[in-house]
């Protein structure tokens, strides 16, 4: 029965798909929006498998079953439901603490309720419940979609290759975790400001902005600490279109000396100690972990993260090495970095001089390498690193690849044969 609910559900939320009018408007046909979902739901299915029967504890098996828990709850004790989630004990309450902390397990939480309500549709199902979740998901591979045709009309096909099958970033945020809804709350933060600076103000807009902003702050509060320089760079970039580069530069020059200066306000504004304590806390987390990799100390102070900043771009843009370890679910990163690296190397050599970038693009770049440092310094475990910065990736891979000019390079090819 539960085979025949899945496919009714797939069929239901494909049809719906290509029903909404703001995928439509996306410039997308109905067949390819639905080859679209469903590569995502193959991804899902993948992901949902090998986190429920590969790995003996999970993120993906925890939440199924507190979700089955709290579905339970839902139908005898709503009350009980709807607030048991303020009445837990924690033994700390900082914003950025990453054990046993409100704010820690609120993302949590938040992903166990939705659950239980998916739960109340398929009648606990995990894998129709990835169909739920993956339908709000896909909306952010839109989102980004609609933002980047603007600049690059001409890529399109080469959009859809990278926003909708890039292969990390498919995989890791259609399982039912914090990545995908991060990367949704990112394409709404992107979407709805790229076009609120370029047309009128509309108050919808702005509110689904503040509604993405959110989002961010509740699945993934750190993320907030990188997020809001590369948003206020991009603001008076915009505003300054013939000096958007030395804009953002000027301006993380400015945030970087707020980072470090302002725990000399107050001990509870220093966030180089929260940093450093995640990064002691992601270390005894990596000592039970499968893929832990040996981590400088990081101290809350300025010459210690110049000094780590090299081995955090190193673990997070060459990492895993094609030579690192022989293991089949190391090989898929492993030559995604890699090509990653050769579209790099292309770009610096055959740069195309053409077109000025738009300020949002700058905006990937500088909030892209950012959270690499963030994660780089923080996370001693190379499958979460991975994980972590296949929300990213695409970001940085999207520049490089539509600021190349590829015909000098084919040309380049042609020459040497």
């Amino acid at each position: 029965m539960s085979y025949l609910f899945f496919i009714i559900y797939l069929v239901l939320f494909c049809w719906l798909l290509t029903k909404i009018k703001f995928i439509k408007d996306a410039g997308l046909s109905n067949r390819l929006i639905i080859l679209l979902f469903l590569l995502r739901i193959i991804a899902g299915l993948v992901n949902g498998y090998i986190n429920l029967y590969h790995y003996p504890y999970s993120d993906a098996a925890s939440f199924q079953q507190n979700g089955l828990i709290e579905y339970h709850l839902l139908i005898t004790d709503p009350k009980e439901f709807f607030t048991n989630i303020f009445t837990y004990p924690h033994q700390n309450s900082g914003l950025f603490d990453i054990t046993d902390s409100f704010w820690n397990n609120l993302r949590s939480d938040l992903i166990i309720k939705l659950l239980a309500f998916f739960n109340i549709f398929s009648r606990g199902n995990f894998f129709i419940n990835t169909i739920f979740y993956n339908f709000a998901i896909f909306f952010g591979s839109v989102f980004f979609y609609r933002i980047f045709t603007r600049l690059f009309p001409e890529k399109k096909i080469l959009l859809i290759l990278i926003l909708f099958s890039f292969p990390s970033l498919i995989y890791f945020t259609s399982g039912i975790n914090k990545d995908g809804l991060v990367f949704l709350g990112l394409g709404i933060i992107c979407y709805n400001l790229f076009f609120l600076l370029k047309k009128k103000f509309s108050t919808q807009k702005f509110l689904w902005l503040v509604s993405g902003l959110a989002m961010i702050f509740l699945f993934r509060n750190f993320v907030l600490l990188t997020l809001v320089p590369a948003i206020i760079s991009w603001l008076i970039a915009e505003k300054n279109k013939k000096f958007k580069l030395p804009a953002f530069i000027i301006c993380y020059v400015f945030f970087t000396g707020l980072f470090f200066g302002l725990g000399l306000l107050h001990p509870a504004l220093n966030l180089p100690q929260y940093v450093s304590t995640r990064q002691i806390a992601f270390i005894e987390i990596a000592k039970e972990g499968q893929s832990a990799i040996n981590i400088n100390p990081l101290f809350p102070g300025f010459r210690s993260f110049l000094n780590n900043a090299p081995q955090a771009l190193n673990h997070t843009l060459m990492r895993p090495y094609l030579t690192e370890k022989f293991e089949l679910l190391y090989l898929p990163p492993q030559i995604e970095i890699f090509v990653f690296q050769v579209l790099f190397f292309i770009f610096l050599l055959f740069r195309s001089r053409d077109k000025k970038p738009d300020a949002f693009i700058y905006f990937c770049i500088f909030f892209s390498l950012s959270m690499f440092l963030m994660i780089g310094y923080t996370i001693p475990i190379m499958g979460a690193i991975v994980r972590y910065r296949s929300i990213y990736l695409p970001l940085l891979v999207i520049p490089i690849l539509c600021y190349t000019n590829w015909e000098n390079f084919l040309k380049f090819i042609h020459f040497k044969k």
